[in-house]
């Protein structure tokens, strides 16, 4: 009799690959599937061929693929989020007994997840994986959520794939009931967004102000990564910018134009529908949306800040200190998102425990959570803000702000994070002018200083 697989992986794209091979390079035996249509009927014959180890087997039949693993099944779906999921989960059940495990790995959205669970027979997981390609093959970082026994039953699974901090901890954790696996993961990528977006922003400001060629920029972002600013993101913004494509540099022949695959916007709505403002993170989104755009025209604006600074360390300065408030902003949103959800749906969420999942293996790895764990003993704390981002931080920020005005430079999550930064140390916003414009059409009431929690009307309804 053959011997059972510990785990089916359901769909061969690069990360089913590399997963599979973390997973045997680990001593687990893997069951491999693939969809068979005309383009990739061959994906699974192919990938067995081109391994040749013991360990792997592949399935062209999804009964057979099914039957191949042992009880309890776990199987990890990595395909593509959407209504795909749904359907290759109803393929999958038709062999499976409600003791067995499915995993979806793909970057669903948390809502469609929920449904999930409640819809098949079987021990549901919703998982986000993050580390690309390179993470998938050398020890991802997983989030985990859905069934919490499923969790139990596949845990010694996957933290021994998984990345591991500087202390051996392992990267990988399950944060909750429900979708909370793909919503900590939507969150991760609200944050990726906008770190991405501050370094172009810096990079931009660098290639319209100063003389300094790609060499030259790599190097400023080579040192800021030696730095507090070491991050992932940083690393390869510096060497991608010393990619030839023959002769010339390849990040100069790339249209400037970015696209997103949902969970940008899934973070936008999540947001919005629980009132935590997190403006950075959307004007990162809406940058991407933004270069896509019919309206663009060329040349409207000259950009007067042009050879501007000859004296490169101080604007590195300043492009350090607004690329630093931006991480640190990006993430206190993005904790701040986490904390309301988690209260709501009785999750719970330890937020030293979403660190430390992110510490190592993720695309958002960065030296500067380790500053921002003192402030989380007890939750969220707003201290972060204050006492990361010094006056002088703040002022840097504002020179860059204004720098990007004078010069015609788009610059939306530097403004954003500054707007962001005096608002909410602000001792006094215009929000009493918009209650009385409100009472005004609509009678919505008002709330006065002497009587916060009690609602006036206007006298006279004009």
């Amino acid at each position: 009799m053959k011997k059972k697989s510990d785990i089916g992986i359901y769909g061969l794209g690069v990360m089913g690959k590399n997963i599979t091979l973390n997973l045997i390079d680990k001593g687990f035996l893997v069951s491999v599937y693939n969809r068979s249509t005309n383009e990739e009927v061959d994906v699974v014959n192919n990938f067995i061929s081109e391994i040749n180890d013991k360990n792997i087997k592949g399935y062209i039949d999804i009964e057979n693929f099914v039957l191949s693993i042992k009880k309890p099944r776990k199987i990890l779906i990595l395909v593509k989020s959407g209504p795909v999921v749904d359907d290759i989960v109803y393929q999958i059940v038709q062999y499976t007994d409600s003791e067995d495990i499915v995993i979806d790995g793909g970057n669903s959205n948390y809502l469609d997840t929920e449904k999930r669970i409640n819809k098949f027979d079987v021990r549901y997981l919703g998982l986000g994986i993050s580390g690309g390609w390179y993470g998938a093959l050398h020890g991802p970082s997983m989030m985990f959520g859905g069934s919490n026994s499923a969790w139990l039953d596949v845990q010694y699974l996957f933290q021994k794939i998984s990345s591991k901090s500087e202390n051996q901890t392992t990267c990988c954790d399950w944060f909750g009931s429900g979708g909370a696996g793909h919503f900590i993961k939507m969150i991760h990528n609200g944050i990726e967004y906008a770190m991405m977006q501050s370094i172009a922003e810096s990079y931009d400001v660098l290639k319209k102000t100063t003389a300094m060629s790609n060499t030259d920029i790599s190097s400023i972002f080579r040192e800021w990564d030696d730095g507090d600013l070491h991050s992932y993101l940083m690393e390869i913004s510096s060497k991608s910018l010393l990619i030839r494509d023959g002769k010339d540099y390849l990040i100069d022949n790339i249209l400037d134009r970015s696209s997103q695959k949902g969970t940008g916007i899934d973070f936008a709505v999540c947001s919005l529908r629980y009132g935590i403002s997190t403006p950075t993170i959307i004007e990162a989104i809406n940058a991407r949306f933004i270069s896509y755009s019919e309206y663009r025209k060329n040349n409207v604006y000259q950009h007067e800040g042009i050879n501007l600074y000859q004296d490169h360390s101080e604007i590195s300065s300043m492009l350090f200190d607004s690329v630093y408030c931006s991480y640190i902003v990006a993430i206190f949103q993005g904790l701040s998102l986490i904390q309301k959800v988690s209260e709501v749906k009785s999750w719970d969420i330890d937020l030293m425990k979403v660190i430390s999942v992110w510490e190592e293996g993720c695309i958002i790895k960065a030296s500067v959570f380790k500053e921002l764990c003192k402030y989380l003993d007890n939750g969220l704390v707003v201290d972060i803000l204050f006492k990361e981002l010094t006056v002088e931080k703040i002022q840097n920020l504002s020179k860059v702000v204004r720098l990007g005005a004078r010069s015609s430079i788009p610059l939306p999550v530097f403004m954003s994070t500054l707007n962001y930064q005096y608002s909410i140390s602000s001792s006094k916003l215009p929000a009493n002018l918009i209650q009385l414009q409100r009472e005004y059409f609509g009678s919505h009431g008002l709330e006065k200083l002497t009587h916060p929690d009690e609602l006036f009307h206007l006298a006279d309804k004009h």
